[in-house]
């Protein structure tokens, strides 16, 4: 037992060793990457928070534009803007170990982490996900847009000890950011609600979330529910086509 205390404090203090050697020869201070899940878009109440075990070593970001065809002059096409994807972010390689400790590296980080893709059933969102890393986080354009929801969680369990404790995980994620409403609104004109419509799901849509945007009350979602025979409003599939009905004057 004193043993295991002592090669603890030695591990830790070699840890922070190297930490502040890295910090030193790339200069400033050593941050680290967290994730924070929030229950609702207005960043208000914390879900989970999860800071990583080593930062990441890449990121990969993706943002795509969608262009479309218009006819043109002497018959031939011109390609136009239509409008911009949501950013999305792909953080491969991301070590947790609890080796030292003989903790469950599952139930440390890896289970907070795939929570972070469960539907709150008392808000009817997904969490909110907020990725922190020093300048890299403040580098971007215009930090309040960056949310996101985690759209994939892979996780790699590769050192167990003998009674089957997973100690050491490799995790990857990839998130989706959450528009702001003008632009969401710019890239997905809303029709009036006198009129009816097809609405494709997306991934963290619900009834009442769909209700809000299209007639400015959640409580409209089993207008939408029973036009479409719905009878679980939680069995939304992205992809699924809904006849948004009108509100009749």
């Amino acid at each position: 037992m004193v043993m295991s205390k002592i090669g603890k404090k030695v591990a830790q203090k070699i840890t922070s060793q190297l930490d502040n050697l890295e910090a030193a020869m790339f200069g400033g201070k050593l941050e680290k990457a967290e994730l924070i899940a929030y229950t609702k878009p207005d960043l208000a109440t914390v879900h989970k928070k999860v800071v990583f075990w080593v930062n990441p070593e890449t990121i990969q970001t993706t943002k795509e534009t969608q262009l479309k065809e218009e006819p043109a002059a002497a018959g031939v096409t011109e390609k136009k803007y239509s409008l911009t994807y949501p950013v999305c972010l792909t953080i491969p390689d991301i070590w947790f170990d609890c080796y030292d400790t003989r903790e469950s590296v599952r139930k440390k980080y890896i289970n907070s982490l795939e929570s972070m893709l469960d539907y709150i059933p008392k808000t009817h969102h997904l969490p909110v996900c907020v990725f922190n890393w020093g300048q890299f986080t403040q580098g971007a354009d215009v930090i309040t847009k960056y949310k996101f929801y985690i759209t994939k969680c892979d996780v790699t369990y590769t050192l167990f000890l003998p009674d089957g404790t997973p100690v050491r995980a490799k995790v990857k994620l990839s998130l989706e950011q959450i528009l702001p409403k003008p632009e969401e609104m710019k890239n997905n004109p809303k029709e009036s609600p006198d009129h009816a419509k097809l609405y494709t799901v997306k991934k963290g849509d619900t009834l009442q979330g769909i209700a809000q945007a299209e007639y400015e009350d959640p409580g409209e979602w089993r207008r939408i529910a029973k036009t479409n025979g719905i009878d679980d409003p939680l069995d939304l599939r992205p992809g699924m086509k809904l006849l948004v009905p009108p509100i009749l004057k």
